[in-house]
């Protein structure tokens, strides 16, 4: 809980903040449109589906418009004073209510939408979000494609062949400039799952799991053949060494795109490779947008059980909940096109009790921040800031492509970024390989924000590097060296042993390196709170201050990308922090020691 001065200080910044509703004024002048948003294309992997026709008049949509929220900046403040060790606010994470009243909308903002929206027959099909920062209007497409000026068309991926149905252009009454800052599903065609493409799922051979096998992962006790495994992993990040079984607080792990985590799948992952005693520990699975939780093997993911497992495996006994996110923010020949799911889960998450809340979630989606509209970034990002600021420790995967792909964005060379990874409210973890030492995965994703600023948190960190690592000088055109910096963190993220419809896999993917990094830092905090003290929360000011001696530093390797856009293309890995693997890898007894006296 924060102070009673600082609660004074956020209440009287909410009463304040109100303004009265505007005159109102000819409706015609009042409600003059202008383009908010306008793609010139859909994003790279995603075309226009010239064979369907919609019904747009049969076809629902639910649109968020969400309201601008006041008092971010302060928030924001105050977010990163309760997690910086020292500050006299340090681990008085917040509740809800009080976030809200301090970033709070305006009246004006909500009067002035309803109004447009009632003179546009659509005021019975609005309602206010739970949390009074957004409109909600469930209508049909041609209605809203009435009311936004916009034009919706069928869409397909390429390659993963998902279907949504999305406008590349729409606009807003002019008076709803600095009222209204995000409209979606308009322009967001949805993320992806952080599994490398570079290194394909497989089986796995008897061969790779030979412990007579020359490999490069033998030199630490449990990591023989060429394949990753829990015993491997609590070994070389030293959490082998927790010999009292944790029991206290909460995991969770996000679920996304129909990706289902199988409970007798992980039985027998955990029979064949667990470490603790207790393998008999399972996982709840809560549905959030509805979503479901199939029993059935032949209906397991390969993301989802890949990292349920790790994180079962490694967080001990402390109840682990996977959270199964329904709704693709598709369209499939009829139904409703929602929104994509990212918002309607981080709103699940604030909306839940203090007492029912994850100290730490792993999440392993994201996609090209080049692909996100600004708006909707922004959003998230501000969701995320009030999870840290409520006491949950996000983790989220760097990528998988290095610095990139394409590395073209509206025709200029430049490396790519990831979000969320670029968010500076999450803790970002990229992928290392073998252990002759450890080294950077060319696939870890890192690099600087284009739209989000360099926190302060990480700036001298930042500094160093940039004189320490002269290399980089080559590649500076191609990056944006102000931006926010990642990845923090970084964890093993090749040929992870996974069990998906009872057969061992190989999979590979910054997806591996955030579970098992995510599961640590929930010892961390589980240690605490069994103790009677608050989890981490927030975790980026305490790594780069106070926890940079419980990490191993990597400066071996480098992350790639860019093939035939940009020769040579890569962040190498140095002493101290790097945009290839951060601030380096966990060393658990040495983590525990530093967050036991924080």
């Amino acid at each position: 809980m924060v102070s009673f001065t600082s609660l004074l200080v956020v209440l009287a910044i909410s009463a304040s903040s109100f303004a009265s509703p505007v005159n109102s004024a000819r409706e015609d002048d009042v409600f003059k449109s202008s383009v908010v948003e306008s793609l010139s294309g859909p994003p790279l992997g995603w075309t226009k589906d010239e064979s369907e026709i919609l019904s747009k008049s049969d076809l629902k949509i639910l649109l968020r418009i969400h309201l601008v929220q006041q008092d971010m900046d302060k928030f924001h403040e105050l977010a990163m004073q309760i997690a910086t060790p020292g500050h006299e606010l340090y681990g008085s994470h917040m509740q809800q209510h009080l976030i809200d009243a301090m970033i709070a909308p305006k009246d004006e903002s909500k009067d002035l939408v309803m109004q447009w929206l009632e003179g546009e027959g659509l005021g019975d099909a609005a309602s206010l979000s739970p949390r009074a920062d957004s409109i909600i209007i469930k209508s049909t497409v041609d209605k809203i494609e009435k009311l936004l000026k916009a034009e919706y068309t069928a869409f397909i991926h390429t390659t993963s062949g998902k279907e949504t149905v999305r406008t590349l252009e729409y606009s807003l009454p002019d008076v709803l400039k600095g009222h209204v800052d995000m409209v979606q599903p308009t322009t967001f065609f949805g993320f992806q799952s952080m599994r490398s493409t570079i290194s394909e799922v497989h089986p796995v051979t008897e061969e790779e799991m030979n412990t007579d096998a020359v490999s490069e992962v033998a030199a630490v006790t449990g990591c023989t053949g060429s394949t990753i495994t829990p015993k491997c992993l609590a070994n070389l990040y030293n959490f082998a060494s927790d010999t009292a079984a944790q029991t206290a607080g909460k995991f969770g792990i996000a679920g996304f795109l129909e990706q289902y985590a199988i409970k007798t799948d992980l039985t027998t992952f955990m029979n064949s490779y667990a470490v603790f005693a207790n393998k008999a520990t399972s996982f709840t699975c809560t549905t959030v947008n509805g979503g479901s939780c199939p029993t059935s093997a032949a209906s397991a993911g390969d993301e989802a059980n890949l990292d349920v497992q790790y994180g079962r495996a490694i967080a001990e006994e402390i109840p682990l909940t996977y959270y199964s996110t329904g709704g693709l923010g598709e369209w499939v020949g009829s139904g409703t096109n929602t929104n994509e799911p990212y918002l309607e889960f981080l709103n699940y998450m604030l909306g839940l009790a203090d007492a029912d809340l994850p100290n730490t979630l792993s999440i392993s989606y994201g996609d090209d921040e080049a692909t996100v509209p600004a708006s909707y970034a922004t959003n998230a990002c501000n969701l995320f800031s009030q999870l840290g600021a409520r006491g949950v420790s996000i983790l989220v995967a760097s990528g998988d492509s290095g610095v990139g792909d394409t590395c073209s964005i509206n025709g200029t060379k430049q490396f790519q970024t990831a979000f969320p990874a670029s968010c500076p409210w999450v803790t970002t973890v990229g992928g290392t390989t073998g252990n002759t030492p450890e080294g950077a995965w060319t696939g870890s994703g890192g690099g600087f924000s284009y739209l989000f600023a360099q926190p302060s948190y990480q700036k001298a960190a930042v500094a160093t590097w940039s004189t320490t690592d002269t290399a980089h000088a080559t590649y500076a055109q191609y990056f944006n060296t102000s931006g926010r910096a990642y990845p923090d963190i970084a964890a093993q993220s090749t040929n992870f042993v996974i069990v998906v419809d009872g057969s061992s896999e190989g999979v590979s993917g910054t997806s591996c390196a955030t579970p098992t990094f995510a599961a640590v830092v929930q010892l961390l905090n589980s240690d605490r709170i069994a103790k009677g003290k608050k989890g981490l929360g927030f975790l980026n000011p305490w790594l780069y201050s106070n926890a940079t001696s419980g990490l191993t530093d990597i400066s071996k390797g480098k992350n790639t990308g860019c093939s035939g856009v940009i020769s040579g293309a890569g962040f190498n890995a140095v002493a101290g922090w790097d945009p290839a693997t951060g601030l380096g890898t966990p060393n658990y007894a040495k983590l525990l020691a530093i967050s036991q006296s924080t």
